[in-house]
């Protein structure tokens, strides 16, 4: 059973946050996400529904490997036994908006989110954790080059409003799940932060092709500019010139050159080798966690009843936000990634 890993060196990157090794992110049916310890042991938590989260009214755990203490810090049924303490976070990531699947490939990365529109951050714990209603997070909103930072939003936790249950220090000898029929808040280890998207985007030029002038060199008021590239250039791209066109509008793509509306004249000639840059107008807004703050307010040890480690940075860093589990994957290396959720119109 010491092969699957009980650590209170450390709980890192380097030692896969004390989670038992033979579970790993790359598997899309056994997330080490859903999994966490509590007074049974390792306990893998199988969801019924597509929440995946303390918001899901049925599942059923799974017991992995029975290690009496293992969410304790110094367990006394077995002195020879070692907990691994205090519960700490291990992951955060933005719910896959699609909610298409446990971990889905590409999951949110090409749809992102709608305005006005329910999100979730995940916080994923070793433990199990009672999460109370208030606790909140933060999420900072920016343009889509990551620039002009706009209002942020509050997340809170969400309650499931069903009867939870929970293998905790309540429950007489560990025989029984104790049951809470009233507790405000989510009983899990990976807990689910509620927001609402903005009800309106953020415009931005977003550059998406940069080269040089070629050929002859224009006149001044010309609308025929020569370039090395037109790779997804089309009407209604934009394009910028060093010291010469900001992001003028293009009208019609030819083959080597493009042409710009008539009523955007050249202040002075434009020569072969300067640098040329095409853009899009793109309205979307884009929402990160924010890591440095962690979360706020009451979320306790399912074991002790003591408060858990709420910050992301000081023993774990930004290496908690995972592209597993949400918008985008590690499997399909493509999309937004569940650090990042656009929001668009």
């Amino acid at each position: 059973m010491a092969l699957w890993g009980i650590s209170t060196a450390s709980e890192t990157a380097a030692n896969n946050y004390a989670l038992p090794k033979h579970l790993s992110e790359n598997d899309r049916n056994n997330t080490p996400w859903n999994c966490f310890a509590d007074v049974r042991g390792w306990v893998y938590r199988r969801y019924s529904t597509n929440e995946y989260s303390g918001l899901s009214s049925t599942y059923y755990d799974e017991v992995l490997v029975p290690i009496v203490g293992l969410n304790s810090t110094a367990p006394t049924a077995d002195a020879g036994a070692t907990g691994i303490g205090t519960a700490g976070p291990v992951a955060v990531f933005f719910e896959d908006p699609n909610k298409s699947s446990r971990i889905s490939v590409g999951g949110g990365g090409t749809t992102g989110i709608a305005t006005n529109t329910t999100g979730y951050v995940h916080v994923v714990f070793n433990e199990l954790v009672f999460a109370g209603a208030a606790a909140t997070m933060r999420i900072r909103a920016y343009d889509a080059n990551d620039a002009n930072e706009t209002t942020s939003i509050i997340a809170y936790v969400a309650s499931s409003g069903a009867t939870q249950y929970a293998w905790d220090s309540t429950a007489a000898n560990h025989g029984s799940p104790g049951v809470h029929t009233n507790f405000s808040g989510q009983i899990t280890n990976r807990v689910a932060f509620g927001f609402t998207s903005p009800s309106s985007v953020l415009t931005a030029n977003v550059n998406f092709l940069t080269g040089i002038t070629t050929g002859v060199t224009v006149a001044a008021g010309a609308t025929q500019i020569f370039v090395d590239s037109l790779t997804n250039v089309s009407a209604g791209s934009s394009l910028t010139i060093t010291g010469k066109l900001t992001n003028t509008p293009v009208v019609s793509v030819g083959n080597t050159f493009v042409y710009i509306g008539t009523a955007n004249t050249i202040a002075s000639t434009i020569a072969p080798g300067i640098a040329a840059t095409f853009s899009t107008r793109t309205n979307a807004t884009k929402l990160r966690i924010d890591i440095p703050s962690g979360f706020v307010g009451v979320v306790t040890d399912g074991s002790s009843g003591v408060g858990v480690i709420s910050s992301f940075t000081s023993q774990f860093g930004d290496v908690l936000l995972r592209n597993v589990g949400g918008a985008g994957t590690a499997f399909s290396g493509v999309g937004i990634g569940t650090t990042t959720l656009t929001v668009t119109a």
